[in-house]
C-alpha cells in the first residue's frame, strides 16, 4: 500500500511540472519585443512651433500632429513643453499589409492600428490586440526654443 501511494504521489508531481511548463512555454510568445522591426530609414525633419501645422501644438500637453518623413509619416507628440515624442506612423505588425497605419483617437489618450486592432501607448509599447513589437521611435531635440528636429538615432 505504501508503494501505491508513492507511485501516486510522483506521477501528481510530475503532471504538475508538466503544466507549469506548459504555462511557461505558452507565456513566451506575449513577450513584448523590445526593438522595433521598422526599417531604418534616413530621418532629418524640423518642425516649427510657430507653424499653422504645429499650432495643435501650442495648446497644450497630450496633443499631436502628423507630419511628413520615415516611411509612412510621423507621429510628433507634446508630452510636456519641453518634451516631445515622435513616431513612426508604419504598424510593426504585419508590414506588408498597407492599411496598417498608425493614427490617434479623438480621446488621444493612446495610438491605434485601427487595420489589425492594436493600441499602443505613449511609450510605444503595444497595450492590447496581437501586436507584440514597440513602435519605431525617432529622436526629438529642440534646435531652438521654436524649432524641433527629428531624426532617426
Amino acid at each position: 500500500m505504501r508503494q501505491t501511494y508513492g507511485s501516486w504521489f510522483r506521477i501528481k508531481k510530475a503532471g504538475i511540472c508538466f503544466l507549469v511548463l506548459i504555462g511557461l512555454i505558452s507565456s513566451c510568445g506575449d513577450e513584448i519585443s523590445p526593438v522595433s522591426p521598422i526599417a531604418d530609414v534616413v530621418v532629418q525633419e524640423q518642425v516649427n512651433l510657430n507653424s499653422v501645422a504645429a499650432q495643435e501644438l501650442k495648446i497644450g500637453d497630450g496633443r499631436f500632429v502628423y507630419i511628413s518623413g520615415g516611411i509612412k509619416g510621423i507621429v510628433l507628440y507634446r508630452k510636456s513643453s519641453d518634451i516631445y515624442l515622435a513616431f513612426e506612423r508604419q504598424s510593426p505588425y504585419k508590414q506588408e499589409d498597407t492599411c496598417g497605419i498608425i493614427t490617434v483617437p479623438s480621446s488621444r489618450f493612446y495610438m491605434e492600428d485601427t487595420c489589425h486592432k492594436c493600441t499602443f501607448g505613449w511609450d510605444g509599447r503595444p497595450q492590447s490586440g496581437p501586436c507584440r513589437n514597440i513602435l519605431k521611435q525617432y529622436k526629438v531635440q529642440f534646435i531652438n526654443s521654436n524649432t524641433l528636429s527629428i531624426t532617426n538615432p
